[in-house]
């Protein structure tokens, strides 16, 4: 099972918990795109299952193309939120 960030490891590895969070952050925005685009991307066979292209695009997003994380975002994986979110 995974374990929120504690406040001390939080503190003690502050610049890796902020990118590890905005990594995670993007990765579920680019998810939740691809599949809000669902059944309008075709190829010469037809609709394309967009969950496919998750990592054709994600190898390709640079530090400079990342979001960042909105004000009150709680992760879906739990080894990404916070204690108490």
């Amino acid at each position: 099972m995974s374990m929120a960030i504690s406040k001390e490891d939080y503190f003690n590895l502050k610049e890796y918990w902020d990118y590890q969070r905005l990594l995670q952050y993007n990765r579920e925005l680019l998810k939740q795109r691809l599949a809000k685009m669902q059944g309008s991307v075709f190829t010469q066979l037809g609709p394309m299952n967009t969950s496919e292209l998750y990592d054709k695009i994600w190898v390709d997003i640079r530090d400079e193309d990342l979001e960042p994380i909105p004000t009150g975002w709680v992760s879906e994986d739990e080894k990404y939120r916070f204690e108490g979110e």
